[in-house]
C-alpha cells in the first residue's frame, strides 16, 4: 500500500510540474506572442528611420508582395522576410499579405547599398487578398 501511494505522488508531482511550466513558460515562436508593432512595411521602414528597434521584437507585417523566394518574400523598404521553419503552408508569391515574425535588425546590402529590414521566424497570418482601399 505504502509503495502505491509512493507512486501516485510522484505521478501527481510529475502531472502539476509538467502544468505549471506549460502555463509560465516563454513562448517561443512570433506567432505565439503579441506583437510590439503592427502594420505595414512602409510604416515599420519609417519609424525604423527615427528609431532603432531592439531585435527580437516581434511585429505583424501586411503589405504587398515585391518578391517571393521559396522560403522568403520581399516587401516594399527592402524588408526581407523569412519563414520559420516549422510554418509549413505554402506562401503566396504575389498579393498583399500578413506575417507576424522576428525583427532582427537593419543592415546595409555591399553591392547595391541599400539598407535592409531583416524579419525571421515568420508565419503567415493570412494569405494574399486585394488590399483594403478604404
Amino acid at each position: 500500500m505504502k509503495k502505491a501511494l509512493i507512486t501516485l505522488s510522484f505521478f501527481v508531482i510529475a502531472a502539476v510540474s509538467l502544468g505549471l511550466y506549460q502555463y509560465f513558460r516563454t513562448p517561443e515562436k512570433a506567432k505565439e506572442q503579441e506583437p510590439v508593432f503592427e502594420g505595414s512595411a512602409d510604416g515599420f521602414a519609417g519609424i525604423l528611420m527615427d528609431f532603432e528597434w531592439e531585435t527580437g521584437t516581434v511585429i505583424e507585417l501586411s503589405d504587398t508582395i515585391q518578391s517571393a523566394e521559396r522560403k522568403s518574400i520581399t516587401f516594399p523598404n527592402g524588408i526581407i522576410v523569412t519563414k520559420d521553419t516549422s510554418d509549413h503552408s505554402l506562401w503566396p508569391t504575389e498579393g498583399y499579405i500578413t506575417v507576424k515574425g522576428v525583427y532582427q535588425g537593419k543592415e546595409v546590402d555591399e553591392f547595391f547599398g541599400e539598407t535592409l529590414i531583416r524579419v525571421s521566424g515568420a508565419f503567415l497570418l493570412e494569405p494574399s487578398k486585394p488590399k483594403n482601399l478604404n
